[in-house]
């Protein structure tokens, strides 16, 4: 049987993984394995402790393929614009104008099918 032990430390969380029957051998497997999120302001180990503790307890989150799916991730707010310099305005526009492209031309693939 597999046991998953979730320790709070200082800076993170300790996780330790036993496998009483690793392999179906009846040997004794046991890992651990620190998540610091001190210092972690880019939220990386935060976000593998929850995709390590998923894949753990066997939870599925799905696949590209997959209508739904859970997608465990960081998002940045964006900035307002009124404090975007020059240049990133134009990068955003830019961008902007190239996805609206390209759902103009799906656009046409739909409507010259039906």
């Amino acid at each position: 049987m597999v046991t998953i032990i979730l320790d709070i430390a200082e800076n993170g969380v300790v996780r330790t993984l036993e496998d009483d029957n690793i392999n179906g051998n009846g040997e004794l497997y046991a890992q651990k394995l620190l998540y610091s999120f001190d210092n972690d302001n880019d939220f990386k180990n935060r976000t593998k402790f929850l995709k390590d503790l998923c894949l753990d307890i066997g939870l599925e989150l799905g696949n590209n393929e997959d209508p739904k799916r859970l997608n465990i991730g960081v998002v940045n707010k964006p900035k307002p614009a009124s404090s975007l310099t020059h240049t990133e305005l134009k990068k955003r526009i830019s961008a902007a104008e190239s996805l609206l492209k390209d759902y103009k031309k799906q656009l046409e693939k739909y409507e010259t099918k039906g």
